[in-house]
């Protein structure tokens, strides 16, 4: 059985660091370099003399500097560059960094940036690069690929197949930078240890003809795997994490609605892991419908919600907000029947061709809309659905720009005292609405918190902070507790615990003109309860290791926290009786 990490000594207490390398050896390793921070006695004994300049220089010192050629620099995509450097050369500046200036470096290593990053993939594709590819064509031995990329202990591996990747689509190999991103998150918000993780690509081929036409494109170019082969290489692929990473947690990123649900159902108890579009979306957007309950003083169960856009991201958090309700004492028919799902056919319809197995229970007995009006198509839309559900609550995960117009937002609010409207896709460009234009058609009323960063609103009424619904404030805290406790499986009872424990941090509960979601500067101190949250509900729920009690969660918690700092000396290991 997988013990939690947190057997390990203390990351807060220094100890010396044992290598075998040397010099630039040394240096090349981002895990182990220090820069100018070895000291003079570091640079005699591990051959770094003539490598550094001469100042030995603080961990804060180093953070300073990497602010100014920040700030200095123009564009996104340079600061990313930047950034990714550092990521590349020295993990404990570049976290550091991250923590100390989260608002303003986060949407660079994430969203929206990180969108772009990919999206130029093919051309700044650069060797070596962090992270492992799978190819479609190494069926068979996926295990003895997967082993080339690992270099130690693996707690928690991160995987995409990269066909619904944010708003984009479908990005063959460059997904990679997606899940770089999110383990950096991993390490701001809950302190997993960015050395004991794996960024993984499934490249099963690509249905973007931009990519197939590509000359410059490195990953495969052949249409995606579909049907009994492609679940025959994630199969093979998962069994490969078993051997290789015993006991790691494997998280699902970005899969194509067709699998996503189908690959989580499929293997979620024979390994911990978990889908962060559908589950840690899931999430947070409930957390924020909780909070608004909460801070209007209303009732979850008295909600009337409409999801527009059902794929995997709003079939997620239909299910969630369907759990949730019932557990507030509805039948599960009940809360069905409170929650309207709507895509590209309009009103999902049980009598509808081709729904998704995630859609499926979430399509309406076609008898209740037989009067209602239709578009030319023969399909119920947007403005329709909200003349004649009069929602109290709407949630946008269409990446349809816009489709929040001013007409549907102006009916909302004239059956809604204090609409809550949740315009989640990204990156930026897609958002079904603006944050300045929800507050103006609703007279500052509704209550907003949006998928991408939106700068605050200025209103007659004052100053409105529009919160961000980030999934970094669910997932960080779900994976950690996991690796942390050794927990075998994540449950749907851990999530529902983690997402009240964000629900509790999010100002609006308390006043419903705050923001709707915690600030980005929260994050760590959200994802420590998040953990704590999910660790007691595995304990409760039977999943951790045989003596693992309660009240030891904070110490093990804490224990297996990765702080950015650097540790003690760094020794030549030959010294002291070699490598370990």
């Amino acid at each position: 059985m997988h013990q939690p990490a947190s057997i390990t000594a203390s990351a807060s207490v220094p100890y010396p660091r044992l290598t075998s390398k040397r010099g630039l050896d040394l240096l090349r390793d981002p895990g182990l370099n220090k820069g100018t921070a070895f000291s003079a006695a570091e640079r005699l004994a591990l051959d770094l003399d003539g490598l550094l300049p001469a100042q030995v220089e603080s961990l804060e010192l180093q953070v300073q500097r990497s602010w100014q050629v920040f700030c200095d620099l123009k564009g996104n995509l340079a600061r990313y560059s930047f950034v990714d450097g550092l990521r590349r050369s020295n993990l404990v500046l570049f976290h550091r960094f991250l923590a100390d200036y989260t608002e303003a470096v986060l949407p660079i290593v994430y969203t929206p940036t990180v969108g772009a990053v990919i999206q130029g993939f093919s051309s700044s594709y650069r060797t070596p690069m962090e992270g492992t590819f799978l190819s479609a064509n190494q069926g068979g031995r996926l295990r003895q690929v997967l082993r080339n990329g690992i270099r130690g202990p693996i707690d928690l591996v991160l995987v995409t197949d990269s066909e619904a990747i944010l708003g984009i689509g479908d990005q063959g190999v460059g997904g990679l930078h997606i899940c770089q991103g999110k383990l950096a998150v991993y390490t701001l918000c809950a302190g997993l240890n960015p050395e004991r993780v794996l960024p993984v690509v499934l490249d099963v081929g690509t249905n973007n003809p931009s990519l197939l036409a590509d000359p410059l494109y490195p990953g495969l170019r052949q249409p995606r795997l579909e049907g009994d082969a492609y679940l025959a290489f994630v199969d093979e692929f998962v069994e490969a994490v078993q051997l290789e990473c015993a006991g790691a947690c494997l998280h699902w990123e970005d899969f194509g609605n067709s699998h996503a649900r189908l690959l989580l159902d499929r293997h979620r108890w024979q390994l911990p892991s978990f889908n962060d579009d559908i589950q840690g979306t899931s999430g947070v957007a409930s957390a924020a419908v909780l909070a608004a309950c909460r801070g209007l003083g209303q009732r979850l169960a008295d909600q009337r919600i409409v999801v527009f856009g059902a794929g995997t991201a709003g079939c997620g958090i239909a299910e969630g907000l369907v759990r949730l309700l019932r557990r507030s004492g509805l039948s599960d028919r009940q809360a069905r029947g409170r929650i309207w799902a709507i895509d590209r056919p309009g009103l999902l319809l049980r009598d509808m061709a081709e729904l998704s197995p995630a859609a499926a229970p979430l399509a309406r007995d076609p008898a209740e809309v037989r009067h209602w009006q239709r578009d030319a198509h023969g399909s119920i839309d947007l403005a329709t659905v909200v003349q004649r559900v009069r929602p109290t609550v709407l949630i946008g995960t269409s990446t349809v720009a816009g489709a929040f117009s001013r007409p549907v937002v102006e009916e909302m609010a004239r059956h809604c005292r204090n609409p809550v409207i949740l315009p989640l896709s990204n990156p930026t460009k897609l958002a079904e609405a603006t944050p300045a234009d929800l507050l103006a058609w609703t007279e500052g009323r509704c209550l907003v918190a949006t998928g991408s960063p939106f700068d605050p609103v200025q209103r007659p009424e004052g100053e409105r902070l529009i919160g961000q619904c980030n999934n970094c404030f669910v997932f960080p805290g779900l994976g950690f507790a996991t690796v942390a406790l050794g927990l075998r499986a994540i449950s749907d009872g851990m999530i529902d615990a983690g997402l009240e424990a964000l629900s509790q941090w999010i100002p609006a509960s308390r006043d419903p003109y705050a923001p709707l979601m915690p600030a980005l500067t929260d994050a760590a101190a959200v994802g420590a309860a998040v953990a704590e949250a999910v660790a007691i509900a595995g304990i409760r729920e039977g999943l951790a290791p045989a003596g693992v009690l309660e009240q030891q969660v904070p110490l093990l918690l804490q224990r297996a926290r990765w702080a950015p700092v650097y540790a003690g000396e760094t020794v030549y290991a030959g010294e002291i009786g070699g490598a370990p």
